[in-house]
């Protein structure tokens, strides 16, 4: 079997990068060992313009978010289904100085923060949420449904017969000047995309890659007044209304994990953090955990393999995955199929 593009793991930067692949008229194979419990199909996939203990503007927001947009729009249009919810976050400050950074930024940086904040004055129901400091509400915010999202592009990709489930050793990738082959598929190049194991292959063994914990609770509460809230509320933690009394909360970030599955601990962790801010009892439904991956301050690189030109990497995209991957994909398939160049903060060969 012939392929142009051979890709290793079909989680959020996998797919995205299938997708602009295919739109430049390249034939795909992606191959994935579709476990449940990975960090896209786990993650909330909040787009948050302004984020941080330090309340900034999110890295090249003015770039990443625009695109991310009219992306997940014309997925949605060219399959027929609904993935990104367009939802306001309203941020909670947790102390004093964040009162007073955030006062500086809105005259500082005005021009990147003006568009990303509503002017409503400011509001939250207090009999739900303690709000003793205030805050701010975004707009262009929201969430993907990433499971969703993946299970779509899977099936996508079935029907052009680029998907397989099955688990890719690069010991077994044979590369030269003349191609590149796996077992029966030959391909002109392949693109790593596995997420936190991406150092864990004799290509990219050098990369320095971090894995960070995360878990994620699924909750429901009776309290009327919480139902009502339809935005997604942010401090230090967060609330993301599902709708009928449920939300999804979250997380932790846990650097010295001994394994990937969920754990007491994580479940305490995520609960006294939610409920700092969040008042009513609830009871939590479903638990899930995940590691994601953590390159350099979670920005991700992508690019070609310093010395195996046919071979590339596409990772570290994190918790702002959803906003950042979509440029980031395009970017990486641009360079691979016309060889344009790639952004020097984004570049594997100018920073590694």
């Amino acid at each position: 079997m012939k392929v142009d593009y051979l890709i290793v793991g079909q989680g959020l930067a996998g797919s995205l990068l299938a997708w602009q692949l295919l739109e430049r008229g390249q034939r795909v194979l992606v191959i994935d060992r579709d476990e449940p419990d990975t960090c896209s199909k786990v993650a909330a996939g909040i787009v948050s313009p302004i984020t941080g203990s330090r309340i900034a503007p999110s890295w090249r927001i003015n770039e990443f978010l625009p695109f991310a947009h009219q992306f997940y729009w014309k997925i949605e249009e060219q399959l027929g289904e609904k993935f990104f919810h367009h939802t306001r976050i309203a941020r909670l400050f947790r102390e004093e100085k964040q009162q007073v950074r955030w006062e500086k930024l809105k005259v500082e940086q005005a021009e990147n923060i003006t568009p990303y904040v509503s002017d409503d004055p400011f509001q939250v129901d207090n009999a739900v949420f303690h709000n003793d400091l205030g805050g701010f509400e975004m707009s262009q915010a929201g969430w993907l449904d990433v499971p969703a999202f993946l299970r779509a592009t899977q099936l996508h990709l079935l029907e052009r017969l680029g998907f397989a489930i099955g688990k890719l050793n690069a010991e077994d990738v044979n590369v030269d000047h003349e191609g590149l082959k796996w077992k029966n598929i030959e391909a002109k190049s392949i693109i790593f995309a596995q997420g936190w194991e991406g150092n864990r292959n004799r290509f990219f063994d050098f990369m320095p890659m971090n894995g960070t914990k995360g878990e994620i609770l699924e909750i429901e509460c009776n309290d009327v007044a919480a139902a009502a809230e339809t935005r997604i509320v942010n401090r230090e933690g967060w609330v993301l209304p599902l709708g009928n009394g449920k939300f999804r909360v979250g997380s932790n970030y846990d650097r010295e994990f001994e394994n990937a599955g969920p754990t007491e601990a994580g479940k305490q962790a995520v609960t006294e953090r939610v409920s700092q801010f969040f008042k009513p009892e609830f009871s939590v439904t479903d638990h899930r955990a995940a590691i994601r991956p953590v390159i350099r301050q979670s920005r991700a690189v992508i690019g070609r393999h310093p010395e195996f030109v046919r071979v590339a990497f596409f990772n570290g995209l994190g918790s702002k995955g959803v906003m950042n991957g979509p440029f980031i994909a395009n970017q990486l398939a641009e360079h691979l199929v016309y060889g344009e160049p790639i952004d020097d903060d984004l570049d594997l060969r100018k920073n590694y």
